[in-house]
């Protein structure tokens, strides 16, 4: 069974502080501004699921929106945008990617990456060849209760 501890009890049965401690949620999405309402949502979720103070859900909610602004806003059209979530005890780490002509990242100098670097304990962005001439750009963020204080 997937669902089960390592003892054979079903994860649902254990109370949330003996379940483990790596949550992995994954999404697969259009590329496209409409969708990234439902990246924050999620993302809004799962640090309330990890007992972040109000303030620093906002912070992760802004974060994970200008992460996907910044790949939407590069991405080919038609793209598919993967999102993953993994909430450990310590941070949230946030990774996202997409089809992109561009060969390069973000600029790091750049107003949006700024804000992700003031918002995340850390940020990383890279572009890798995919087939077809394009690449695919990915930024991947660390993001602990309080990042941004």
């Amino acid at each position: 069974m997937d669902d089960e501890a390592p003892g054979g009890s079903p994860l649902s049965e254990l109370p949330a502080d003996s379940r483990p401690l790596d949550d992995v949620i994954e999404l697969r999405l259009p590329a496209d501004t409409n969708h990234i309402p439902l990246v924050r949502m999620l993302a809004q979720a799962v640090a309330a699921r990890s007992d972040y103070a109000l303030d620093a859900i906002a912070d992760v909610k802004m974060a994970v929106d200008e992460a996907c602004a910044q790949l939407v806003g590069t991405a080919e059209p038609g793209a598919a945008m993967n999102c993953r979530f993994q909430a450990g005890p310590e941070n949230i780490r946030l990774a996202v990617d997409a089809r992109t002509r561009h060969s390069q990242p973000p600029s790091d100098r750049s107003f949006g990456w700024h804000v992700l670097s003031t918002l995340a304990t850390g940020v990383s962005a890279r572009c890798e060849p995919d087939s077809g001439g394009a690449y695919r750009l990915y930024i991947e963020l660390d993001l602990s209760p309080g990042a941004a204080w």
